[in-house]
């Protein structure tokens, strides 16, 4: 009992202030979230530019971007490569979570811009490469009752059951960030206890810490669909016991809900299976070098 108690002390001494710096930046998301930016010219680019438009979209921290990547590459409308940027630039609560740690800017600041650089790299790669011939659905070749069908395949994509547009932009902040706190916290307090219960050298040793194969771990861990897999990659993170480069190995391959949908909408399986065989390489070996340089 004296064990959970200091627990309790240790997890709530380490992130009490987490949680006014969390709603900040869940009221800031959810004022450009409910932002009427519904634009056409969104997609046209996605088709135009791809990847580097995907890429860019992936940045911005909602994860409907990637559910609707996703719908949009069933709908045959985006290529793998634009998709995959999509996945790859897709951070979901991992910029609210770094944003509330001051100490962690720096790092946030550099693993935006390692995934934007990445995503480019790999989709334009993987379009150009791997699969040439690829042919999309052309938006202005679409006919006009497929565009509604679309619009309303679009409504049910964007949706997201983290999100809460049902409530007033204070209270879904609010509710979308003690969900996550609550998470950060029992990170922490498991973590505490699991220190006192093996020691933090046997804890350190069974994840890989500061060994050349945590990257590996960390990757498959990120395919976990849930903003849990987010939060105990960041605060592995900030408890020192995960390198950088692990870090961004299992935020590459958390793509949010975009493999959800792909079984969803009834996607081939042997073409799911390639795109996140594909998506673990590309986290594995940028994790690795990474964990070289930083």
């Amino acid at each position: 009992m004296e064990l959970i108690l200091e627990g309790v002390h240790h997890a709530f001494e380490d992130t009490w202030l987490v949680l006014p710096l969390l709603y900040i930046a869940y009221c800031v998301i959810e004022y450009f979230e409910r932002k009427d930016n519904q634009d056409d010219s969104l997609f046209f680019a996605l088709q135009k530019y791809g990847p580097l438009i995907g890429a860019l979209i992936g940045l911005i921290p909602q994860c409907g971007f990637s559910i609707l990547a996703a719908m949009l590459f069933v709908q045959n409308n985006i290529t793998i490569g634009t998709l995959l940027a999509v996945f790859i630039a897709t951070s979901d609560e991992a910029i609210p979570i770094l944003l509330s740690e001051p100490r962690l800017f720096g790092t946030l600041g550099l693993l935006l811009v390692c995934k934007f650089l990445i995503a480019i790299i790999a989709g334009y790669f993987v379009d150009g490469l791997i699969f040439k011939h690829q042919k999309i659905a052309r938006f202005e070749d679409m006919e006009e009752e497929e565009d509604e069908e679309w619009d309303e395949d679009e409504q049910a994509a964007s949706s997201c059951p983290c999100c809460y547009p049902q409530y007033p932009l204070w209270l879904s902040a609010l509710i979308r960030s003690v969900k996550i706190y609550l998470f950060i916290f029992i990170v922490t307090f498991i973590f505490t206890i699991l220190i006192h219960v093996v020691g933090e050298a046997t804890l350190s040793k069974f994840l890989l810490t500061n060994n050349v194969w945590q990257p590996v771990l960390a990757a498959i861990f990120g395919f976990i669909p849930n903003c849990a897999a987010t939060v105990v990659l960041c605060q592995l993170f900030a408890l020192g016991q995960l390198s950088f480069g692990s870090l961004l190995s299992g935020l590459i391959t958390n793509a949010g809900l975009g493999f959800l949908v792909l079984f969803q909408y009834g996607e081939k399986k042997k073409t799911i299976l390639t795109i996140a065989l594909i998506l673990w390489i590309i986290a594995v070996l940028s994790g690795m070098i990474a964990s070289l340089f930083f």
